[in-house]
């Protein structure tokens, strides 16, 4: 077992050399819980996050752990062996990636939580894989963050060192038209950094890549998801690994994100029950996004839209169609989604209800030239457009919702 900590060592010191020291993503983390638990879906950089801790708070192997459970040394021992060596010999705290790759690994959790009540455990999955609804039970015990992929403003931080500051969603209603000149005061490429933004910009691993390569790059976290992470939620046929990705490319070049259910199964050739558990199976795995009327039951996709999860996918997916197309709606929606999440609502009305502080707020997406009226008869809504920097009355420019983390 020591050489197995030992080369887990030599793993964690070379993975901790390449973390960035200054850039430093939006979650506020309260390290001192005994178990947390952060989620979030591939590649939104949860172990570069989690290493920068250890680098700040210990800085030394003699007191924290890192370990990646995909990692054959570690699935040789298993969870709850190689922390209860590392705990008796060694340190304080214990770092486990990927951890929903080892089978009950919940039950390896509880017993280091009970048995070390002195030691802290993080441990990271991909955000909606129920990794706390599992038989040991750690709900009452984690507490849990979510970490979201790149906002506008973190990829003009990360890219062209832009430092600039975060807006509630209130604030950005109320007083749009200040905040957004000043930003466009100080980011004068401002629509061009957008437009980059929202091909290759939500997921930090772009500064590794050119933009090609990054497609490529993209596409092997989609593999991953579709041949690694779904399985574990559900026993599936190795056939349907080809019919995960025909149902990407019919969303990412479907012109409408309503679902239509019908269309979608003799698109597939798939029954309703099979199209109902594929989503739900790739909402969960954070692939996609399903927007549900309000008050609908978890499983009705009446009305609802599905979205691919952020705006890089779409491009990755169907890049050819995408360059030679003036229809970005699904684009923008995505794009909006992506940063908004539980907040909104399919609208009856217009695109989306959005729920703030003061009440719910009807949403109109779209270009430069998008009009006002969908929403004129409305009490309470907002016409969000794409390739404007500055707004007046109730028209605000999209990117401003890029700036609330």
């Amino acid at each position: 077992m020591k050489k197995t900590l030992n080369g887990l060592f030599q793993i964690q010191n070379k993975l901790a050399s390449f973390a960035p020291s200054e850039f430093r993503r939006y979650l506020k983390v309260n390290w001192d819980k005994r178990l947390i638990v952060l989620i979030g879906a591939r590649g939104t950089g949860k172990t570069t996050f989690v290493l920068q801790h250890y680098l700040e708070r210990y800085g030394s192997i003699d007191k924290c752990l890192y370990f990646s459970v995909d990692n054959p040394l570690v699935a040789k021992f298993g969870i709850y062996a190689i922390a209860k060596e590392y705990f008796a010999l060694y340190g304080d705290a214990v770092i486990i990636d990927e951890v929903h790759k080892q089978e009950n690994w919940s039950l390896d959790v509880k017993a280091l939580y009970d048995a070390f009540p002195d030691k802290k455990i993080v441990i990271l999955g991909s955000s909606k894989l129920n990794i706390l609804n599992q038989k040991g039970d750690l709900s009452r015990r984690a507490v849990v963050y979510n970490l979201k992929g790149l906002s506008f403003r973190e990829f003009l931080e990360l890219k062209y060192g832009k430092k600039l500051q975060a807006y509630s969603l209130e604030e950005i209603l109320s007083n749009h038209i200040s905040i957004s000149s000043q930003i466009s005061q100080k980011i004068p490429e401002l629509k061009k950094y957008f437009w980059e933004y929202k091909r290759f910009g939500f997921y930090p691993f772009f500064v590794e890549y050119s933009d090609l390569e990054y497609q490529q790059a993209l596409y092997n976290v989609l593999d991953k998801v579709i041949y690694e992470d779904i399985p574990t939620l559900k026993n599936i046929k190795s056939s349907s690994s080809y019919q995960f990705k025909k149902l990407l490319a019919y969303l990412a070049m479907s012109t409408i994100p309503t679902v239509v259910v019908a269309s979608m199964c003799n698109e597939l050739d798939i029954n309703k029950e099979t199209l109902y558990e594929y989503l739900d199976l790739m909402d969960r795995a954070e692939m996609i996004n399903i927007v549900r009327r309000q008050k609908s039951s978890v499983r009705s996709l009446q009305r609802a839209k599905v979205l691919l999860s952020n705006p890089n996918l779409y491009y990755t997916v169907s890049s050819e169609l995408w360059k030679h197309t003036s229809d970005l709606g699904n684009i923008r929606e995505s794009f909006f989604v992506s940063q908004l999440g539980d907040q909104l609502s399919a609208s009856k009305f217009v695109d989306y209800t959005m729920q703030t502080t003061g009440g719910a707020v009807e949403v109109e997406i779209g270009g430069r030239s998008k009009s006002r009226k969908q929403i004129k008869q409305l009490e309470n809504a907002y016409v969000l457009r794409d390739d404007i920097e500055i707004g007046f009355d109730n028209v605000v420019p999209l990117f401003l919702f890029g700036f609330l983390y």
